[in-house]
């Protein structure tokens, strides 16, 4: 019998917080996943902070001060990588981002979790998800057109997406 992999979406405490900051360090560019810091260059004590202040700040969801939410990617119980929401200004809508490690990308681990995340919107009472990339990102473009998502691309480079989330849908 095959084992399938199981994606799922966890909160994030502070064991799975510095699991999560190994995977992004050993498995991702740090220019996926904080902004750029300190000397903007690899991984330093400023990315570090901020990538720990982040993920304390949204554990409080979607309600709390940051109105942000993030959650930890599992990948068959181990940190794949991590998504999360963020009210916009419309009171139904929400953006979302997702970082996964170099070693989860390609494997069904993003349209995976994207759909989980669009489930916790659907909870949430959102209606409207957006996402912005950029038009060098075509796995990111996949992925969103792959969960429904309608696509604009701007002179710039800058690719935003919306996906409108029904009540009924799952």
């Amino acid at each position: 019998m095959s084992h399938s992999p199981e994606v799922r979406l966890a909160d994030i405490n502070e064991h799975i917080l510095e699991r999560l900051l190994a995977l992004a360090q050993q498995d991702a560019s740090p220019d996926d996943v904080t902004p750029p810091l300190g000397n903007g260059i690899g991984w330093n004590a400023e990315r570090t902070g901020w990538f720990r202040a982040y993920h304390r700040a949204a554990a409080a969801g979607l309600d709390g001060p940051a109105g942000e939410k993030s959650w930890a990617v599992l990948y068959d119980g181990s940190p794949a990588g991590s998504v999360r929401l963020k009210r916009t200004a419309q009171h139904d809508a929400a953006e979302t981002g997702i970082w996964l490690g170099r070693s989860f990308r390609a494997r069904g681990v993003g349209g995976a979790a994207l759909k989980l995340v669009l489930a916790e919107a659907r909870v949430a009472g959102l209606r409207r998800i957006v996402a912005h990339t950029t038009a060098g990102n075509a796995g990111a473009q996949r992925l969103l057109t792959g969960a429904g998502a309608a696509l604009t691309y701007d002179d710039g480079g800058a690719v935003s997406a919306v996906v409108v989330l029904s009540c009924d849908s799952q």
